[in-house]
């Protein structure tokens, strides 16, 4: 799978995210600006970002609601339980990032990588994945219902307990995560790819016995 990586172009200006948004107020857009360490809750609903950097910040509790990310790079950053509920990306990176118990309730999610993240606790509840690469992060407890998908992949991710209730699961990889305890309807299991370790466990959800 080919994942159209972020755009970016030379960034040289340090912005205050806070200052940044009350000065476009009414054109809602942001661009061509790294934002470096900062430590604020803040409210970006309906925002657009465009070919910016987040490093190093802590922007936990923030309002992203109906917001659009594209060609944005988030590193070491923490978004723990912010909303991004119906917020579009396309060509994302989230490295390194923590964002437990956010919500991306029918959210967009295009060309994005994923990379040794804590998604734990995340809701992706009717959400909208295209070509997304989820590699060594953590989405332990998440809510993966009624999502629609195409052409994701999952690598060395842990889903232990994840719900994925009426999300068709048909030719989606899970062999090389943790997959235990999950929640899911069992016709929506057809097609799934598991090795054999993870076989055994959902034997139990169709009520098998094995000797």
């Amino acid at each position: 799978m080919n994942i159209i990586k972020p755009k970016i172009y030379e960034i040289e200006e340090i912005g205050n995210l806070k200052v940044e948004i009350q000065e476009n107020l009414e054109k809602y857009e942001i661009c061509e600006k790294r934002f470096k360490e900062e430590e604020e809750n803040i409210d970006a609903d309906k925002y657009t970002f465009r070919n910016c950097i987040f490093e190093s910040c802590r922007l936990s509790h923030s309002h992203f609601e109906n917001a659009y990310f594209c060609d944005v790079i988030f590193q070491n950053c923490d978004f723990s339980n912010s909303d991004f509920s119906k917020a579009g990306f396309n060509r994302v990176e989230f490295i390194n990032c923590k964002l437990t118990g956010c919500e991306f309730i029918e959210s967009d999610i295009f060309n994005t990588y994923i990379k040794e993240s804590n998604f734990a606790y995340v809701n992706f509840s009717e959400a909208n994945f295209k070509d997304v690469k989820m590699e060594s992060s953590n989405l332990q407890n998440s809510s993966i219902n009624e999502v629609t998908w195409k052409n994701i992949i999952f690598s060395k991710c842990d889903l232990n307990r994840a719900e994925l209730v009426r999300t068709k699961l048909q030719g989606i990889d899970f062999s090389t995560c943790e997959f235990n305890g999950i929640t899911v309807n069992i016709p929506d299991l057809k097609g799934v790819i598991v090795n054999e370790f993870q076989a055994l466990e959902l034997s139990k959800l169709l009520g098998l016995k094995i000797k």
